[in-house]
């Protein structure tokens, strides 16, 4: 892996974590390349979705720092992370099994006319799009509920997408998705 094709778009420096009883993290470094996966591997205990929740802004550090474009970046909410272009999909998924899936990928920022109501078609047009570039061909009209958990997984990486996320975390992303 070349350095200048994957550029670093977010490093950690010195990240210590600390619980009451526990140190999750101690003095991590760590760098988060750009166009490439990025894998954590380790046992468990060993701090990966701890730090992976630093990045996201679900936690924050006890010590050390987490830079973007060298920059120090301090993430109190999982909204600021997104405003950095960060987003999330943890293993237990966030969706509404009663709404459609254009509905989940687009709830608390829909797409409307004029600003007053919800542009239903734009909605469903986007998320056809979404699906076409993850390889998949999930009805946006479809329940939520009545997609496979693999396909949940997928709304939930396309509903990242949709707002713009430039680095995307999967929690166990692994647990349920198909070998495709």
């Amino acid at each position: 892996m070349s350095g200048a094709a994957h550029p670093i778009g977010l490093s950690i420096r010195g990240g210590t974590k600390v619980y009451p009883g526990t140190v999750a993290l101690k003095a991590v470094d760590f760098d988060l390349r750009m166009g490439a996966v990025n894998v954590l591997v380790g046992e468990n205990g060993a701090g990966k979705s701890t730090m992976m929740k630093v990045i996201a802004g679900v936690e924050q550090l006890t010590s050390g720092r987490v830079e973007m474009e060298g920059r120090e970046v301090r993430f109190h909410s999982t909204d600021e992370a997104e405003r950095h272009g960060i987003g999330i999909v943890f293993q237990e998924l966030n969706l509404f099994p009663n709404l459609t899936v254009a509905e989940n990928i687009f709830m608390a920022h829909e797409k409307t006319r004029l600003g007053v109501d919800i542009d239903a078609e734009a909605q469903r047009a986007e998320t056809r799009a979404l699906m076409r570039r993850l390889e998949h061909d999930i009805d946006p009209d479809t329940l939520v509920g009545d997609l496979k958990v693999g396909q949940q997984q997928i709304v939930e990486i396309a509903k990242s997408l949709s707002r713009d996320a430039r680095i995307l975390i999967l929690d166990e992303p692994t647990s349920a998705l198909s070998n495709a």
